[in-house]
C-alpha cells in the first residue's frame, strides 16, 4: 500500500496548486513481473518508466535520473497519477510472485492482454484466487468444536385456510457491498412477516407486512414456540449494525463486528430447534436492513429449508504438478457436497445441488473458515515453490483439526 504522505516524502516534486499538469502514461508491457510504461508530462519527450511489486516493497526506475537514492519527476508524476484522488493506493494488480517463467518471461497463470488503452492483466480461470505470499489466511481453530444436534422430527399442521393470515420466516443475507469497515458488516438474520396462502396452501397468495413487537396483530394467534422464535427475531434485528446506528447513544447496543457475530450465531443455535416446526421459510438476499420495512416483495424470496443436520468441514489437498488446490467440501449424513458456488451466507452451509438447503455450522470457527473459503470459491490454488515456507504450517493445522486427504 503507497500513501500520499510516503510518496511526497521521497521528492520535492508537487503538481502545481493552479491550473492543470497533463501526464498522461500508457502500460506497455509486463514481463517477469515488471511492468513498463511509457509517460509524457506536457508537451516533453516520452519516457519510460518500469515497476516491480513485491511483498514487502515498490520497484520503481525510469529511462532518466532515478536511482537508489533519487526519485526522478518522471517516477513522481507516474505514482501521483494513482494517488490523485486517494490518500493510498494498493499495487496488489501488479503483484504476481513467481508467477512467470523466468527464462522466456511469459506466465501460464496470467492473462495479459494489450488494446489501445494500455494492458489487462488477470489471473486465468482456473488460477483466480492463485495464492500470493503475504495475503492474510483463515485462523483454524486448535481443536475441533461443535455444537449439540437434538434431532427433532417436524410437526408440521395442515389444518390451514386459504384466507388465514400465517406466520412465515424470511433469513435475511446481507450483500455489504458498499460496506467499507469490518465493524459496518451485517449479519444473517431471521425476521418474521405474515401471508396469505394459494388454493394449494404451499405457496403464498400475497405477503402482508414484516413482523415486530410494535406490529403484532391481535387477529394473529401464534403458538408459544413462535412466540419465542419471534422473540429471538427481534434479539437479531437489535444485533444488527443497522439498529446499532440508529441507538447509537445506547450503550447496551454498543459492540463490536466481534461480539455481534458470537452473539448472533447464539441466537441462531437458538432458533434453530424452533424453526424445524416452522413450514414456512424463506430466503432473501438484501443490499441493506434499511430496505427492510412495510412488507416483503414475492419476487425477491425463495422458499428454503433449514435443518439440524451439523456439517463436518472436509478439506482435500489435490497434487496437479506445480502446484496444489486446497478445496473444502462438507459431508453430512456421510455424504459429501460442493458448496453452492455462490454462497457467502454466514453461519451456514449448502450444497451445490441443493443450494436451498440450509444447515447451521457447528461452531463459530467453522464459520469462520467457511467465510474465507467462500470468498475464494472453496479453492485456494498455491505454487509449490511458495507451499512449504508459506502454507504448509496452516495445512498441518487442518490436517489436526479437521483432517486433510490427500490427493
Amino acid at each position: 500500500m503507497l500513501e500520499r504522505q510516503t510518496l511526497d516524502s521521497l521528492s520535492e516534486f508537487r503538481p502545481p496548486k493552479r491550473g492543470y499538469l497533463s501526464v498522461n502514461v500508457k502500460h506497455l508491457g509486463f514481463v517477469n513481473e515488471i511492468l513498463s510504461a511509457s509517460i509524457s508530462i506536457e508537451k516533453e519527450d516520452l519516457e519510460m518508466v518500469y515497476f516491480k511489486v513485491t511483498q514487502d516493497h515498490l520497484l520503481i526506475s525510469c529511462s532518466v535520473d532515478t536511482d537508489e537514492f533519487y526519485l526522478s519527476r518522471n517516477a513522481y508524476f507516474f505514482l501521483n497519477k494513482y494517488l490523485w484522488f486517494y490518500h493510498e493506493k494498493s499495487f496488489e494488480d501488479y503483484y504476481y510472485p513467481d508467477f512467470f517463467d523466468t527464462d522466456n518471461g511469459t506466465s501460464k497463470y496470467l492473462k495479459i492482454a494489450s488494446n489501445s488503452k494500455g494492458l489487462t492483466i488477470k489471473l486465468k480461470d482456473p488460477f483466480r484466487n492463485l495464492f500470493k505470499p503475504g495475503v492474510s489466511l483463515p485462523i483454524v481453530p486448535l481443536e475441533k468444536e461443535a455444537r449439540t444436534n437434538i434431532f427433532i422430527e417436524p410437526q408440521l399442521s395442515d389444518s390451514l385456510g386459504n384466507e388465514t393470515t400465517v406466520i412465515a420466516y424470511c433469513i435475511l443475507d446481507p450483500l455489504n457491498l458498499h460496506e467499507r469497515y469490518i465493524e459496518e458488516k451485517e449479519l444473517t438474520l431471521l425476521v418474521p412477516f405474515t401471508a396469505t396462502l394459494n388454493n394449494d396452501k404451499r405457496k403464498f397468495k400475497s405477503l402482508l407486512t414484516y413482523l415486530n413487537s410494535k406490529t403484532i396483530s391481535d387477529n394473529l394467534d401464534p403458538n408459544p414456540e413462535q412466540l419465542n422464535l419471534n422473540d429471538i427475531c427481534e434479539k437479531m434485528w437489535e444485533n444488527s449494525f443497522y439498529f446499532q446506528m440508529k441507538n447509537h447513544k445506547d450503550e447496551n447496543y454498543s459492540r463490536t463486528f466481534s461480539e455481534r457475530k458470537k452473539l448472533q450465531f447464539d441466537l441462531w443455535k437458538s432458533a434453530l430447534p424452533l424453526m424445524i416446526n416452522e413450514r414456512f421459510i424463506s430466503y432473501q438476499w438484501i443490499y441493506g436492513l434499511r430496505y427492510i420495512k412495510g412488507k416483503p416483495t414475492k419476487k425477491d424470496i425463495r422458499f428454503c429449508q433449514v435443518t439440524s443436520d451439523i456439517p463436518q468441514l472436509k478439506f482435500f489437498l489435490i497434487d496437479k504438478g506445480e502446484y496444489y488446490f486446497l478445496d473444502l467440501k462438507f459431508m453430512v449424513n456421510g455424504k459429501l457436497s460442493n458448496f453452492a458456488p455462490i454462497f457467502n451466507m454466514f453461519f451456514f452451509a449448502a450444497a451445490e445441488k441443493e443450494p436451498m438447503k440450509f444447515y447451521l455450522l457447528g461452531s463459530m470457527a467453522d464459520a469462520e473458515v467457511v467465510s474465507y473459503f467462500s470468498k475464494i470459491s472453496f479453492r485456494l490454488p498455491v505454487l509449490k515453490k511458495h507451499y512449504d515456507i508459506h502454507l504448509k504450517p496452516l495445512v498441518q493445522q487442518i490436517e489436526q483439526t479437521y483432517g486433510v486427504t490427500k490427493r
